[in-house]
Protein backbone atom coordinates (compact mmCIF):
# COMPACT_ATOMS: atom_id res chain seq x y z
CA UNK A 1 0.00 0.00 0.00
CA UNK A 2 1.40 3.37 -0.99
CA UNK A 3 1.50 6.40 1.31
CA UNK A 4 -1.30 8.06 -0.64
CA UNK A 5 -3.46 4.93 -0.24
CA UNK A 6 -2.73 4.86 3.48
CA UNK A 7 -3.68 8.52 3.79
CA UNK A 8 -7.07 7.77 2.25
CA UNK A 9 -7.94 5.01 4.70
CA UNK A 10 -10.96 5.77 6.79
CA UNK A 11 -10.24 5.55 10.46
CA UNK A 12 -13.23 4.86 12.66
CA UNK A 13 -12.89 5.96 16.27
CA UNK A 14 -13.29 3.02 18.63
CA UNK A 15 -14.38 2.92 22.25
CA UNK A 16 -13.72 -0.19 24.30
CA UNK A 17 -16.31 -0.84 27.03
CA UNK A 18 -15.22 -3.29 29.71
CA UNK A 19 -17.54 -5.59 31.65
CA UNK A 20 -20.67 -3.64 30.78
CA UNK A 21 -24.13 -5.15 30.79
CA UNK A 22 -25.66 -5.83 27.37
CA UNK A 23 -28.24 -3.08 27.97
CA UNK A 24 -25.60 -0.50 28.88
CA UNK A 25 -23.39 -1.54 25.98
CA UNK A 26 -26.33 -1.02 23.62
CA UNK A 27 -26.92 2.46 25.10
CA UNK A 28 -23.27 3.32 24.50
CA UNK A 29 -23.52 2.05 20.92
CA UNK A 30 -26.67 4.02 20.14
CA UNK A 31 -25.26 7.24 21.57
CA UNK A 32 -21.86 6.84 19.93
CA UNK A 33 -23.18 5.80 16.51
CA UNK A 34 -24.61 9.30 16.05
CA UNK A 35 -21.03 10.60 16.12
CA UNK A 36 -19.53 7.83 13.98
CA UNK A 37 -17.90 6.11 16.95
CA UNK A 38 -17.80 2.32 17.13
CA UNK A 39 -18.22 0.75 20.58
CA UNK A 40 -16.76 -2.68 21.22
CA UNK A 41 -17.48 -4.55 24.43
CA UNK A 42 -15.21 -7.06 26.10
CA UNK A 43 -14.57 -8.58 29.49
CA UNK A 44 -11.77 -7.27 31.66
CA UNK A 45 -9.85 -10.55 31.29
CA UNK A 46 -9.31 -9.90 27.57
CA UNK A 47 -8.94 -6.11 27.87
CA UNK A 48 -5.18 -5.97 27.23
CA UNK A 49 -5.30 -8.16 24.15
CA UNK A 50 -8.33 -6.34 22.76
CA UNK A 51 -6.90 -2.87 23.47
CA UNK A 52 -3.64 -3.74 21.72
CA UNK A 53 -5.51 -5.07 18.69
CA UNK A 54 -8.08 -2.26 18.39
CA UNK A 55 -6.16 0.76 19.74
CA UNK A 56 -9.35 2.39 21.05
CA UNK A 57 -9.48 6.12 21.69
CA UNK A 58 -11.41 5.61 24.92
CA UNK A 59 -11.85 2.81 27.41
CA UNK A 60 -15.07 2.83 29.42
CA UNK A 61 -14.91 1.11 32.81
CA UNK A 62 -17.62 0.88 35.48
CA UNK A 63 -16.51 2.54 38.70
CA UNK A 64 -16.87 -0.64 40.77
CA UNK A 65 -14.43 -2.43 38.45
CA UNK A 66 -11.99 0.49 38.35
CA UNK A 67 -11.88 0.63 42.16
CA UNK A 68 -10.48 -2.92 42.28
CA UNK A 69 -7.38 -2.09 40.22
CA UNK A 70 -7.20 1.62 39.32
CA UNK A 71 -3.50 1.58 38.41
CA UNK A 72 -4.03 -1.37 36.05
CA UNK A 73 -6.78 0.40 34.11
CA UNK A 74 -4.84 3.67 33.96
CA UNK A 75 -1.82 1.78 32.60
CA UNK A 76 -4.01 -0.03 30.08
CA UNK A 77 -5.39 3.26 28.77
CA UNK A 78 -1.93 4.83 28.61
CA UNK A 79 -0.48 1.84 26.74
CA UNK A 80 -3.35 1.93 24.24
CA UNK A 81 -3.08 5.70 23.76
CA UNK A 82 -6.66 5.95 25.00
CA UNK A 83 -8.47 8.02 27.58
CA UNK A 84 -10.01 6.22 30.53
CA UNK A 85 -13.68 6.92 31.23
CA UNK A 86 -14.75 5.73 34.67
CA UNK A 87 -18.53 5.72 34.94
CA UNK A 88 -20.16 5.82 38.34
CA UNK A 89 -23.47 4.51 37.05
CA UNK A 90 -24.93 2.72 34.06
CA UNK A 91 -27.98 4.90 34.60
CA UNK A 92 -26.31 8.13 33.49
CA UNK A 93 -28.56 10.30 31.35
CA UNK A 94 -27.81 9.97 27.64
CA UNK A 95 -26.40 13.49 27.34
CA UNK A 96 -23.90 12.85 30.16
CA UNK A 97 -22.81 9.53 28.72
CA UNK A 98 -22.41 11.16 25.32
CA UNK A 99 -20.35 13.96 26.85
CA UNK A 100 -18.01 11.58 28.69
CA UNK A 101 -17.39 9.42 25.61
CA UNK A 102 -17.09 12.29 23.14
CA UNK A 103 -14.71 14.26 25.36
CA UNK A 104 -12.46 11.24 25.83
CA UNK A 105 -12.42 10.43 22.10
CA UNK A 106 -11.69 14.05 21.17
CA UNK A 107 -8.89 14.32 23.75
CA UNK A 108 -7.24 11.07 22.63
CA UNK A 109 -7.52 12.08 18.98
CA UNK A 110 -5.77 15.39 19.65
CA UNK A 111 -3.05 13.64 21.65
CA UNK A 112 -2.38 11.12 18.88
CA UNK A 113 -2.14 13.87 16.28
CA UNK A 114 0.33 15.91 18.33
Amino acid sequence: MSESDAARLIQIPIVLALDCTPAFLERCRQISAKRGILVRGCDSASAWRTAVALRPLAIVVPEHLHERAPRQFETLAAEAGARLVVLESAQLPAHELDSHITSAVDEATRARQA
